[in-house]
């Protein structure tokens, strides 16, 4: 049986309203579950929101603006129970059985970069791989989107196996960006900042991994226009702080040319199965 689930919430930064004369914006989410490969090419058990029905180790990006009705089916394509929650909105919260679905029906008045997740048996699911964004923005600026995800591979199994796991002894050994590591990451087009002097470039980045990260960009300060700690926008930095399940997006303006690495300052993650530098690193192009 489908259910229907339509929010009218007050909340904010964000407000939920729903408005009849608005452009429909459809989006349909598969809860797969699959086998994630590492950049050295470790497996372990995944869970992710895809567009359709076949398991890839990115979470959709969902796209909207200030203007749009969003109409989210959330479908469980898996043999388990999952769940669908957006961080910060009570009443969203939603259990999906196996070949069950619901249907959320979302506008936004606010700008700005929603977290996405399966709340089902929380923070378990989650950081199997189930979590992503929804960016609300209005511009036409150059869009770049970095969901920032961690992994103890041997949790994701034991996790898998119905066994319990102890996050106060979280130790992460691989670190991914849109579901990829450096070197892989750089042909990330979604990812991987490309674009010419005085271009005005704005970055959606999402924590939906279990630790902390720090990112640091090499020859330019960014200016964070969103986060969902509102005590930072405006902040013109070069290192931005994301705890879990942080949401932020910068708006970078590049006044020289030449080629210059974003990496996390929490070392470890810039590693993949502790290999250096197989994880959150990438390296932007800026031309004339």
């Amino acid at each position: 049986m489908q259910l229907s689930i339509k929010l009218f919430l007050t909340c904010l930064p964000l407000l939920f309203v729903i408005n009849s004369s608005a452009a429909i914006k459809n989006q349909t989410l598969f809860i797969n579950s699959g086998t994630f490969t590492t950049v050295n090419n470790t497996t372990f058990p995944c869970f992710v929101f895809n567009e359709t029905g076949s398991f890839v180790s990115l979470n959709t990006v969902i796209s909207c603006t200030t203007s749009d009705t969003l109409v989210i089916k959330i479908i469980n394509n898996d043999t388990i129970i999952h769940g669908f929650n957006i961080k910060g909105f009570s009443g969203v919260n939603a259990t999906i059985s196996p070949a069950d679905s619901i249907t959320d029906t979302l506008t936004f008045a606010a700008q700005g970069l929603y977290i996405y997740y399966d709340e089902y048996q929380y923070p378990n699911y989650k950081n199997m791989g189930a979590g992503g964004m929804i960016c609300v923005n209005n511009s036409t600026s150059k869009k770049y989107y970095w969901n920032l995800k961690d992994f103890q591979s041997e949790f994701n199994t034991l996790i898998s196996e119905n066994n319990t796991v102890d996050w106060t002894q979280y130790n992460p050994d691989y670190f991914t960006i849109n579901g990829k590591s450096f070197p892989d990451l750089q042909n990330d087009t979604t990812a991987r900042v490309k674009c010419n002097v005085g271009d005005t470039i704005h970055i959606f980045i999402a924590n939906t991994g279990q630790a902390a990260h720090s990112l640091h960009f090499h020859g330019f300060h960014c200016n964070i226009i969103y986060s969902n700690q509102n005590h930072q926008i405006g902040w013109s930095k070069d290192t931005f702080p994301f705890r879990r399940m942080d949401a932020m997006v910068l708006e970078l303006v590049p006044d020289k040319i030449g080629e210059y690495s974003v990496h996390d300052h929490n070392l470890v993650a810039v590693s993949g199965g502790g290999i250096h530098p197989n994880g959150m690193f990438l390296i932007m192009k800026v031309e004339q």
